[in-house]
């Protein structure tokens, strides 16, 4: 047996490799078992910061009085931009929360995905939404009739629903980066995602039916030793044809507004997520080349 898989062996915990992987057989043996490193989610953690900076900026500047107790008329006119501010705080706050959805889509990083651009959004419309709530209650009891009852938009909920999304997003990450398992055995590649006692799910790729491996490591990934090995099978290699569509005046314009919408910058590497390969695991190069070696050793075996 290969030095690198005789060692990597010795090295893995047998029984709980195959306490985590049930559909182990018992013909198999479990060669190498990791999980996607804390780092390997840093783009998700920079998101969750820039959610929190940016509630706490519109917190801040709703927050303060400018040129406060200052004559002159440029603190008076900074006092009039500051309370034109006030009115329009929320609604400013969506455009911003808009621009980091789009730009977080267009960079096509891991965080760029549907639910995160969702739950950017959301974010984004709560304040305004609230606001014009509490507008309609102020209507409404100008009316005679009785209000909504919603609790008044004050400038100070930037700051407390900055802490609430910011957490949300952070427990969303960490119940996400813990929810991956892989394993290597002799005879396959075993990709586990266990979301809490909810979901649970084995995806196994047969060594000898792929056709190929593929490491995926960033600039950053490189420093600090993590990255990517994405399983390509036979069926990835196929040749897709290209279809031309030609668009004549107004689907012109549709299609020009959902490429505003939905563009993303185009990647050379294949677009990976978690569950489809062995996602930010330490030392891709030394897993990549045990996974080749087992390769190996299946298409010698079947040759024979």
């Amino acid at each position: 047996m290969n030095e690198i898989i005789s060692d990597s062996r010795d090295s893995i915990n047998e029984d709980l490799a195959r306490k985590k992987f049930s559909l182990v057989g018992v013909d198999e043996t479990p060669i190498w078992m990791g999980s996607p490193t804390f780092l390997s989610y840093y783009p998700r953690y920079v998101l969750a910061a820039i959610i929190f900076l940016t509630h706490f900026i519109f917190y801040r500047v709703a927050v303060t009085v400018y040129a406060e107790g200052k004559e002159g008329i440029f603190y008076t006119l900074l006092r009039i931009i500051d309370q034109l501010f006030d009115l329009i705080d929320v609604f400013a706050f969506i455009i911003v929360m808009l621009l980091i959805a789009r730009i977080n889509h267009f960079l096509n990083i891991s965080t760029s995905n549907f639910k995160t651009t969702l739950f950017l959004l959301i974010i984004g419309l709560v304040p305004s939404i609230w606001y014009m709530t509490n507008v309609i209650d102020w209507i409404l009891l100008l009316l005679g009739k009785e209000g909504l009852n919603i609790p008044e938009w004050f400038d100070t909920w930037f700051l407390a629903l900055g802490i609430i999304n910011t957490i949300i997003f952070l427990i969303y990450t960490l119940i996400s980066q813990f929810s991956y398992s892989y394993l290597i055995t002799e005879k396959n590649i075993f990709i586990k995602r266990k979301i809490l006692f909810i979901y649970n799910s084995i995806t196994i790729f047969s060594l000898d039916e792929l056709a190929n491996l593929k490491t995926q490591t960033s600039y950053f990934g490189k420093i600090m030793g993590y990255g990517n090995i994405l399983p390509i099978s036979k069926k990835d290699l196929e040749i897709q044809p290209k279809v031309k569509i030609e668009r004549v005046g107004f689907q012109k314009v549709i299609h020009i507004i959902k490429l505003f919408i939905s563009y993303k910058r185009v990647k050379k590497e294949l677009h990976t997520t978690p569950s489809e390969c062995l996602f930010g695991i330490r030392k891709p190069m030394v897993v990549y080349e045990l996974a080749n070696e087992l390769m190996d050793e299946n298409n010698a075996e079947i040759e024979i």
